[in-house]
């Protein structure tokens, strides 16, 4: 798979002092159900399609968690992840989700840095409360 060009926009200030997460994903719909979930909460999620972004996003941003879509491919291999935590630091969490029938890829998410991995169902349902938790964590 190749490395494929984001056409999310980028948010126009991440310096507005409006909290703000990274979603790795290239799922457009599931990118905007997990974007208007943190508008409708009072935070920005920014979201990034290829790893040049996600490096200058993560640089340029400081997001307080990264939330890591497992199915966005050559985008979230483990060495990537550790490439995105070594630019964040250890003060931003990492947060896997992905098919509940690949235990391999949710096990390889936390083997390269993921605080927490989980089904895509489980993330969907506890959505509100992720977005809570790890941006009211690191106010």
């Amino acid at each position: 798979m190749t490395e494929q060009s984001s056409s999310y926009p980028e948010p126009p200030d991440l310096d507005s002092g409006v909290p703000h997460g990274l979603l790795l994903s290239r799922d457009l719909i599931f990118t905007t159900k997990v974007t208007e979930t943190a508008r409708s909460l009072g935070f920005a999620m920014t979201t990034a399609g290829n790893s040049a972004l996600v490096k200058a996003m993560i640089e340029r941003g400081k997001p307080r968690v990264v939330f890591v879509d497992l199915a966005a491919g050559d985008l979230v291999v483990p060495a990537r992840i550790v490439e995105y935590r070594a630019i964040a630091g250890d003060s931003v969490p990492f947060v896997a989700f992905g098919s509940h029938v690949d235990a391999g890829a949710l096990a390889a998410a936390r083997t390269a840095g993921c605080v927490e991995a989980m089904p895509r169902s489980r993330f969907s349902g506890e959505l509100v409360d992720l977005i809570r938790r790890y941006f009211d964590n690191n106010i």
